[in-house]
């Protein structure tokens, strides 16, 4: 996705708006992007720089932290970004908060600050529903899809485990209080 700025770059306080849709290129080899990734904003000459500031939408595709099931996941993020010909002298007196990219003559290249935005807005344990349940630690069944056998067994309590339900009754005796069935 690239913007030619080469109507304003010259003019600082000019203005150059865009609505781009493509389909760009995944910012990392584990995520998926699904569709085109809409783009809209405002491109802003600073003379020698130029700060653009947009929004853009699209989807990815994600694995469920619990269920490790593949889900699909919309992403709608505000960014805001310079592009300048020497990234690193032209922004040392500048704001840290807001990136600042390569400016490739007189276009800006959106790929690497949308896909910086992307992955900033990505939950770092992705759900594939609130409610999900995962898997069973047993068997591994996926229990969005139903009980597994396992959930009706009686579970086994381990050794350490029957030593702490044990002190626990005996704490309870000594303070007076019935033994909860």
């Amino acid at each position: 996705m690239k913007i030619d700025v080469t109507s304003i770059l010259n003019e600082p306080g000019a203005s150059l708006p865009f609505d781009l849709s493509a389909e760009v290129r995944s910012p990392d080899e584990d995520l998926t992007l699904v569709g085109p990734v809409i783009a809209r904003g405002v491109a802003t000459s600073l003379g020698k720089e130029v700060y653009v500031q947009g929004h853009i939408t699209g989807a990815t595709e994600l694995i469920c932290s619990r269920c490790l099931k593949t889900f699909t996941k919309p992403f709608d993020v505000d960014c805001e970004c310079y592009f300048a010909e020497e990234t690193s002298e032209a922004r040392e007196d500048k704001d840290d908060a807001v990136e600042t990219f390569p400016l490739e003559g007189t276009v800006c290249v959106l790929d690497d600050m949308i896909g910086h935005e992307i992955i900033l807005s990505l939950p770092m344990k992705p759900l594939c529903a609130k409610d999900c349940k995962g898997l069973c630690p047993e068997c591994g069944s996926n229990l969005n899809e139903g009980e597994c056998d396992c959930a009706k067994e009686e579970q086994v309590i381990s050794p350490f485990g029957r030593k702490l339900i044990e002190a626990m009754e005996e704490r309870s005796k000594k303070n007076g209080r019935p033994k909860e069935t």
